[in-house]
């Protein structure tokens, strides 16, 4: 099982794609490690937000989740350097996911702040030189930055980390219903020319990350998921106030981890009506969170992609 946990919905960027930072959650309500000690054993868990570094008793949280988790994953915007690098020489196991939607104007223009780009940099930095070895970069592709996907993936080359991709999405969790790629034709191009610096990487995970971008050009153009959705049967979402949902995109709480343990949740009759919902959703996503275990369980599907693509890379 995997898991996504948002520890709160308090943000300190004001992203063009993201409303969440205009809802933040109220600091005294937000979850604590307490409230995680029924946590089943998960293969994966990402630690999310809002900013998951604004959190105070982060390290407390990984503490807890570590014991839960073989692999924890915190998604961050970097701006919180020093706060970020003070807390994660306590934490050098847990992996981080910087947040860089373009090179230096784009990416500042897309979070709302000047010197973003400078700042998540810096993180990265600090971050490496720490010796955090799962780490990486992450990207949310738009009109507005698919021409920049290459030099992304060039910058995650330079300092020998993964480059993952997502797409614009509309969610409650968002609080935005008004994403869309415009210039799908553009922004295909973008992604195609990202497959082709995948697929000619030497390393077999960047492969497997151009089968999962694929899956973006099927979305923008409402094709079918690849891979049928699971959320709420073998992943789960968490928010800041201890909701549990089978992701974050549908808003249909089935339990709070305040007022019942988790496996009692996951096994009650409001979990099946959740799984039952999920099963007839027709949002069509295609997120990492979603898919990543999926390629995982159902590896054969994207190794026969990978190989009727790799060879074909010129």
């Amino acid at each position: 099982m995997d898991g996504i946990l948002a520890v709160t919905y308090r943000c300190n960027a004001k992203c063009t794609m993201c409303h969440t930072w205009r809802h933040p959650s109220e600091n005294g309500r937000e979850i604590t490690a307490s409230d995680l000690e029924s946590l089943p054993p998960v293969v994966r868990l990402n630690i999310t937000g809002g900013e998951p570094f604004l959190k105070e008793d982060l390290g407390a949280i990984l503490a807890v989740v570590k014991k839960k988790a073989k692999r924890v994953v915190i998604s961050t915007n970097g701006f919180l350097t020093r706060k970020t690098l003070e807390l994660m020489r306590d934490h050098r196991d847990v992996g981080v996911r910087i947040s860089f939607d373009g090179m230096e104007e784009t990416h500042d223009r897309v979070r709302g702040f000047r010197n973003a780009h400078r700042k998540a940099l810096e993180t990265l930095k600090g971050l490496k030189e720490l010796g955090i070895r799962d780490l990486g970069i992450a990207v949310t592709i738009s009109d507005q930055n698919a021409g920049e996907l290459v030099p992304l993936f060039r910058l995650a080359e330079e300092y020998r980390i993964e480059l993952a991709t997502a797409v614009l999405h509309n969610a409650y969790y968002f609080h935005k219903e008004d994403n869309e790629i415009a210039d799908k034709a553009m922004v295909e191009d973008g992604i195609r020319n990202l497959l082709r610096a995948y697929l000619a990487s030497s390393r077999p995970k960047n492969w497997f990350r151009a089968y999962f971008s694929h899956g973006i050009i099927d979305h923008i153009h409402g094709a079918p998921r690849a891979l049928k959705c699971t959320m709420g049967t073998d992943s789960f979402f968490i928010d800041p106030y201890g909701d549990v949902r089978p992701c974050n995109v549908m808003d249909h709480p089935f339990g709070n981890i305040r007022e019942k343990s988790f496996p009692e949740i996951w096994t009650g009759p409001e979990a099946k009506e959740a799984r039952r919902k999920v099963d007839v959703c027709d949002r069509n996503c295609w997120m990492i969170g979603s898919v990543g275990h999926l390629m995982r369980k159902q590896i054969w599907k994207p190794l026969l992609w990978i190989g009727r693509n790799k060879w074909s890379v010129r």
